[in-house]
């Protein structure tokens, strides 16, 4: 199972498992903006194995520009004040 990566929205970046920064890199054709690890640390990490597969040890992480547009609408539509 590949390690959770926690989203900092304030700083626009992941955190790894080992603490380590995956920064905003691009955001693609589809929408989506990828985060990369540095190389040349994972390269010696020891949670590398269980992050990525990756031949040249980055891992990328990629969110949709409007998660969290989708993340607020299923929120709310849980919310017994909002009403269809």
């Amino acid at each position: 199972r590949k390690q959770d990566y926690v989203y900092d929205e304030h700083f626009d970046c992941y955190l790894c498992p080992s603490g380590e920064t995956l920064k905003y890199s691009t955001t693609n054709k589809e929408g989506y903006r990828e985060y990369k690890s540095p190389k040349q640390i994972c390269a010696t990490c020891s949670f590398l194995s269980r992050c990525t597969e990756s031949k040249d040890c980055q891992k990328v992480v990629t969110r949709h520009i409007w998660q969290t547009h989708v993340e607020e609408a299923d929120h709310l539509r849980h919310h017994q004040d909002v009403k269809p």
